[in-house]
């Protein structure tokens, strides 16, 4: 009797433990501002980050309204843009062209955006 006791009892702590677990991706969870240099003011919104890396959720931009949101590949047409979260870094192929990558700091994310050789600006978005 005393060992079940102690099996369900070691049972729920790592039940426990387990909820409190993250995967990596977590961290990028998040409502995220700031502006994206010759584009303009940027919100990212991470709902979820799969255990594939896929990220789930959107982005917004200031500049004529422009949505979109995160699915299997980047597209225009369909303003769809593909994020993936891998050792600590967050890369979104954009639906206008181009790609972020993004790593989370302290204060929130900070990395680049690069359109083939026209563009190649720093980005930092905060956690709002």
């Amino acid at each position: 009797m005393q060992s079940r006791r102690i099996f369900i009892a070691g049972l729920l702590t790592s039940l426990g433990s387990a909820s409190v677990a993250q995967p990596a991706g977590g961290a990028f969870v998040g409502t995220w501002k700031g502006d994206v240099p010759g584009i303009g003011e940027a919100t990212l919104i991470i709902s979820a980050v799969g255990g594939d890396g896929r990220v789930e959720g959107r982005m917004e931009f200031a500049l004529q309204g422009f949505v979109s949101t995160f699915a299997d590949k980047a597209d225009s047409v369909k303003r769809t843009n593909q994020g993936t979260v891998s050792d600590g870094t967050l890369t979104i192929e954009a639906a206008l062209g181009g790609r972020y990558v993004l790593r989370r700091t302290a204060d929130g994310l900070s990395g680049r955006y690069i359109r083939s050789s026209t563009m190649d600006v720093p980005v930092t978005l905060r956690k709002s």
